[in-house]
């Protein structure tokens, strides 16, 4: 997925959503509810992302913004004067709900470039966990709306600490490094790879059911196989899961996590869907 098309998806630079439009949402009732028709569930979300460029769901976006204007108006009338969405946001999460533990003040459009060139993860060129549970988050709240489906993939190179611990870190570095870029060769455009943790990847499906989710994956996976190092070759096992009307990206990634456990307990090198 080329990298404007992956920062318009996720809503990191979103042009609607700018600090300045969030005040004046604030402060109109007239522009607040045509940014709450046009950005339906996903309106709190997108709210709360571009504040602190962190991403919550729908409900608990939804009541902490709420909870941050009924703080806003507190410290307005305590100190007699507006102290904007910003101070009140900063002051409410850091101070009262100690969400954001370290927090900085910096400009929007340096803000904007630092998440612009941390999207993506330095050693194997997917997209960071941060990025793939926004993206996660917004795709299937897009197929709640249209009745559609998103299918997520969990990978994992099968035994991985033997190869650092036989051949090094830096032989292993290079396999993630390989990997990475097998899975952007063979990912859709609309299609989003990331690094979920260590040697944890993860593919996220767009518009897609569990049958094509796994003819996807297994060709990634034989793709791997194929791969030579030398000394030795490498597999991978994954998982996968498919959304439903109700399920959340917590309960997709469990799902898909789970299979992954089934396909390494039946020996690995394996595409596994959850049932």
């Amino acid at each position: 997925m080329e990298e404007e098309h992956i920062l318009d998806a996720i809503n990191i630079d979103k042009s609607e959503l700018y600090m300045s439009d969030i005040q004046e949402i604030v402060k109109d009732k007239k522009k607040f509810e045509h940014y709450l028709e046009k950005n339906k569930d996903e309106f709190f979300s997108l709210i709360l992302l571009t504040l602190t460029h962190k991403s919550f769901d729908e409900d608990e976006a939804k009541e902490m913004f709420e909870a941050i204007l009924n703080h806003k108006q507190k410290l307005n009338d305590t100190l007699q004067r507006d102290v904007g969405i910003s101070v009140a946001t900063l002051d409410y999460l850091h101070n009262i709900k100690k969400i954001l533990l370290s927090p900085i003040v910096i400009e929007e459009s340096i803000a904007n470039s630092l998440v612009d060139s941390t999207a993506k993860d330095g050693l194997t060129n997917l997209y960071t966990r941060d990025v793939l549970n926004i993206f996660l988050e917004k795709e299937i709240s897009t197929a709640k709306r249209k009745k559609s489906y998103v299918s997520f993939a969990m990978i994992d190179i099968d035994d991985f600490k033997y190869v650092n611990d036989t051949y090094g870190h830096q032989k292993g570095d290079e396999v993630l490094k390989t990997i990475g870029n097998v899975l952007n060769q063979n990912i859709r455009e609309m299609d989003l790879a990331a690094r979920y943790g260590g040697e944890e990847l993860s593919v996220v499906m767009p518009n897609t059911k569990a049958e094509e989710a796994y003819e996807i994956a297994n060709r990634i996976r034989k793709e791997i196989q194929s791969l030579d190092f030398n000394n030795f070759k490498i597999t991978v096992s994954i998982g996968i899961s498919q959304s439903t009307r109700t399920c959340s990206s917590k309960t997709l990634i469990s799902l898909a996590d789970k299979a992954l456990y089934k396909a390494k307990e039946n020996g690995k090198n394996q595409v596994i869907v959850h049932q």
